[in-house]
């Protein structure tokens, strides 16, 4: 049994060792999650299939202008029955339908004969386009205009998700930083306890502060358990916008520190004039603009030019078993269409198009205005969470000093446990506070930069 045993120590030693690494946390880079996102965000690469849908329709629209050429095939058999002059002559002389009867009874007449013949056609026809009122070229700039709004959609699309990862991102760090500031909460509330309880046995302390104390240990602990349950949710959070479904130990390279921010305010008036939105919205206004004009071409005639060739065969002739066959046919022409009257319908689709037009107009000084106030929102929420930060690292350096100085004082009982431990909470307070004005300048710099209109290719 001794020697079963230490054969397998060994073994499960290793087992023991080699468990930690493979559930390793991955350290991920913000550049190494910004490449994971445009790779495997699904409402990125939905975005991205937009594009390629409207430079298809591109194409569909210039095939208006290109030759249309179509084959056609057909395989026909037709049975015929007849009689003979006699037999009809026959039938002519008789007076009533019941002589016809009894003549059909008794096979007065003869047989009927029937013939059978297989006819073979094939031919080829061509349409060219010549004029249709500009209609197909307006159509084709129209879809060319649709390629731009798929593509400004997209860094729409793109900068959003910038806004969502960054901000995942985050607050995982903060998360992990959290994690850090419990786990010094919590001891030090164990320290603070072990003071307490010394002054308590030696007299110098009452039972009410001992289990305030002992209160204050437990709140700490459990702060970090919590701060464990929040770490698997930003976890989480982050692999959702990188486009990762399956839930893994990664871990955010760095950690929140203060970042100096420029104060010098920019030309908001032209970073609106570049705007994704106000261009999505630019373009959507030369989409209409060119459908109005498809609309008015619909009140011109139609011309285009046909050519085709065709052959007919009949294969089998069922009475006298003879190959016949017919000649080659050509064909050529000019055809014109001219729209009369459609119940109104033009004459709607225009004014549709032209209601359209002036909407997308107004749409886009509606959205160029909203965008200038956005910059302006978002630029100051950047600069007073860049100014807080400063103000509570103050708060927080004096919450540790007075920490340091109010210990000594209860350790030599000059302060009462009352105001000693106000001073202790007010320090775990202040450590909070300033790792949530870190998150926070950069959370509102990063929705600052998406009031930009920066995609994730800002970061590459």
């Amino acid at each position: 049994m001794k020697m079963k045993y230490f054969v397998l120590a060994p073994i499960v030693a290793a087992g023991l060792t080699a468990a930690p690494a493979a559930y390793a946390e991955e350290v991920m880079t913000w550049d190494e999650c910004v490449s994971y996102a445009i790779a495997n965000n699904p409402e990125l690469r939905s975005s991205r299939e937009l594009i390629r849908q409207s430079r298809a329709n591109v194409g569909i629209a210039r095939s208006a202008y290109l030759p249309q050429v179509s084959a056609s095939l057909g395989v026909g058999v037709s049975r015929a029955e007849s009689r003979s002059e006699l037999e009809r002559l026959k039938i002519s002389k008789m007076k009533s339908t019941s002589e016809i009867e009894s003549a059909i009874r008794n096979d007065l007449l003869g047989r009927k004969t029937t013939s059978q013949s297989e006819s073979l056609s094939y031919g080829i026809e061509g349409r060219q386009l010549v004029f249709d009122g500009m209609k197909t070229v307006y159509d084709i700039r129209a879809a060319s205009s649709q390629v731009n709004e798929a593509r400004y959609s997209h860094a729409k699309t793109s900068s959003q998700i910038r806004l969502n990862l960054r901000v995942a991102f985050i607050e995982l760090l903060k998360a992990q930083d959290s994690i850090q500031i419990s786990k010094e909460i919590a001891e030090r509330s164990k320290q603070n306890l072990d003071l307490v309880r010394m002054r308590f046995r030696a007299g110098r302390e009452h039972r009410g502060s001992l289990l305030n104390a002992e209160a204050n240990l437990a709140s700490a602990r459990l702060g970090v358990v919590q701060a464990e349950r929040d770490l698997t949710v930003a976890r989480r959070g982050l692999l959702k916008q990188m486009g990762i479904d399956a839930l893994k130990p990664i871990r955010a390279a760095g950690k929140l520190e203060y970042q100096p921010h420029d104060t010098e305010k920019p030309e908001f008036e032209a970073i609106a004039a570049t705007h994704p939105a106000v261009l999505l919205l630019k373009s959507q206004g030369e989409t209409a603009r060119y459908s109005e004009k498809s609309k008015i071409a619909e009140f011109f005639p139609v011309i285009s030019v046909t050519a085709g060739a065709d052959r007919s065969k009949s294969l089998l002739d069922g009475m006298t078993s003879v190959n016949r066959s017919n000649g080659l046919n050509l064909s050529a022409g000019v055809q014109a269409t001219m729209p009369l009257f459609s119940g109104g319908k033009s004459y709607y689709n225009l004014d549709k198009a032209q209601s359209q037009t002036r909407k997308v107009k107004d749409d886009e000084t509606s959205a160029h205005q909203q965008v200038v106030m956005t910059l302006e929102e978002y630029w100051n929420s950047w600069q007073n969470a860049s100014d807080s930060v400063a103000v509570q690292r103050k708060f927080l350096d004096a919450a540790i000093e007075r920490s340091r100085i109010s210990e000594a004082q209860y350790s030599l009982g000059l302060l009462t446990f009352d105001n000693w431990i106000i001073i202790e909470d007010s320090l775990s307070q202040m450590k909070k506070s300033y790792l949530n004005a870190l998150a926070n300048q950069s959370v509102t710099e990063a929705q600052w930069l998406q009031a930009r209109g920066e995609t994730l290719a800002y970061d590459q």
